[in-house]
């Protein structure tokens, strides 16, 4: 098939090289931005660590009951919990005294951390055994059982600062789509990898920035988002690989 008469392979090396090191320096920022997002959301949803939960606590938001009331409330566990334990449990996981009553001394046996060492730990350990065991929600620690006793009602960012930044996004990230796309279409790589990889980085931004909005209403559309990113970011980086590659390899040979 003929070559178009443009080509990035040949322009000046100076160019070539100017071109190069901009391609890295986008590569970087996808690199920093992945990292970012990571840092920025990490706990958002109330839990240690990065998950899903914290995007979707970032951009609908989030109610839920705590792992423990839903055990003690609606599981009924552990069935054999003495009431008054159980209700004094309650109370204290629905106050807004979870570190301060944790190990109070004048709440004697109606500690929570009492109770739980007597009628918990046994089996909701890092390192506990046997049929019952359930070493995955470990309540031995402090740390560990305000992880589990946290119930979520999270607000979702607010619209006007997701107006802001979905402004900032779309404009910014727009235009280095165009370049990219741009460069892409003048490298030797074959008509259909191009169109993939230009399709992957227009629709995974317009999906990702589009579902921002609805998302806050419809929990389903976080999922848009996540897909969208990561379409446009898979895009982006394969495309600027392409873009490099392209600018060194010998004319003349194969692709």
């Amino acid at each position: 098939m003929k070559q178009p008469t443009l080509l990035l392979r040949n322009f000046g090396p100076g160019v070539r090289l100017g071109l190069t090191l901009l391609c890295l320096v986008i590569l970087g920022g996808s690199g920093v931005s992945g990292y970012f997002l990571r840092e920025h959301h990490a706990g958002r949803d109330l839990r240690q660590g990065f998950s899903f939960d914290d995007i979707r606590a970032h951009y609908h938001g989030m109610r839920s009951k705590s792992p423990m009331i839903v055990a003690l409330e609606e599981k009924n566990h552990p069935a054999n919990l003495d009431p008054k334990l159980r209700e004094a449990l309650i109370n204290w996981l629905n106050s807004d005294r979870l570190t301060q009553d944790y190990d109070n001394f004048d709440l004697g046996d109606l500690a929570p951390a009492e109770i739980l060492a007597a009628n918990c730990v046994s089996c909701h350990d890092a390192n506990a055994t046997g049929p019952d065991a359930y070493p995955q929600l470990p309540l031995r620690y402090f740390d560990d059982v305000r992880t589990a006793s946290v119930s979520r009602n999270i607000n979702p960012v607010d619209p006007k600062k997701l107006i802001i930044s979905l402004h900032a996004h779309s404009l910014g990230l727009a235009s280095l789509c165009m370049v990219t796309v741009l460069l892409l279409a003048l490298t030797r790589a074959p008509s259909p990898c191009k169109g993939v990889l230009a399709v992957l980085i227009g629709g995974g931004l317009l999906v990702d920035l589009a579902a921002w909005i609805p998302a806050a209403d419809n929990a389903a559309w976080v999922y848009a988002i996540m897909g969208g990113g990561f379409a446009f970011q898979a895009g982006t980086v394969l495309a600027l690989c392409t873009v490099i590659l392209d600018l060194w390899l010998p004319l003349g040979k194969p692709r």
